[in-house]
């Protein structure tokens, strides 16, 4: 059982929310822990974390404001070893299994200039969506984190509908989410993307939002 705490001094395991680009915060929020991993939108400029941070013990999920390229088969290029893949099994030590997706839409890519601040990979190809919906249904794992959440989650935690007027519409990300949440439901799912705090049980699953530089802390299992 994954137990939810605070008031530790020093948590074992911390997921941390979305950074936009406050650097000297995020690492000082994730040093204060034993294990981190950091749901996405972390800039764009990796040179403070790499300093600053052990990439053994602290992880980031690629999420849709971060700096990544495609090569030809799509796959993520590592900006740092402190990111973890496409998506994947993450082992926390003395903690457990971690299912994670990276990826996300940016609904404001019509203003950012490719190649600086916005990239064509920010979310899964369609034939990686399918490799890691082979994967999510192998592993039925019991503790999920992605940059986004399942399209029935989004209206939940966001009341944002129309951008420039015109409507916003669930990303190829948040449609693959839900796919992975009809086939197993899993015991907890965190988030970032929608910058608030927010936490509900929804037919067994806590689902966790997490904001900006906010974050959610567990125990050791076992």
């Amino acid at each position: 059982m994954k137990r939810e705490v605070s008031d530790v001094a020093r948590p074992w395991f911390r997921i941390i929310g979305d950074v936009h680009g406050l650097q000297s915060q995020y690492t000082g929020v994730a040093n204060k822990a034993e294990y981190s991993l950091q749901v996405g939108d972390v800039g764009f400029d990796y040179k403070w974390i790499r300093r600053n941070l052990d990439a053994e013990r602290h992880k980031i999920i690629a999420g849709n404001h971060d700096n990544y390229a495609a090569g030809e088969s799509g796959k993520f290029i590592h900006q740092t070893d402190h990111f973890l893949g496409d998506f994947g099994i993450y082992e926390v030590p003395e903690f457990g299994a971690i299912f994670f997706v990276r990826g996300g839409q940016s609904i404001d890519r019509m203003y950012r200039k490719e190649g600086r601040d916005w990239w064509p990979a920010e979310e899964l190809t369609y034939q990686q969506g399918l490799a890691a919906l082979q994967l999510y249904e192998e592993a039925k794992p019991d503790f999920v984190v992605t940059h986004e959440c399942p399209t029935s989650i989004i209206e939940m935690v966001s009341t944002m509908r129309l951008w420039d007027g015109v409507p916003i519409r669930p990303s190829s990300t948040a449609h693959l989410l839900q796919s992975m949440l009809e086939i197993h439901q899993p015991e907890w799912w965190v988030f970032g993307h929608y910058h608030k705090n927010w936490r509900q049980e929804i037919n067994g699953t806590i689902f966790r939002c997490v904001a900006e530089l906010s974050y959610v802390d567990f125990d050791k299992v076992g």
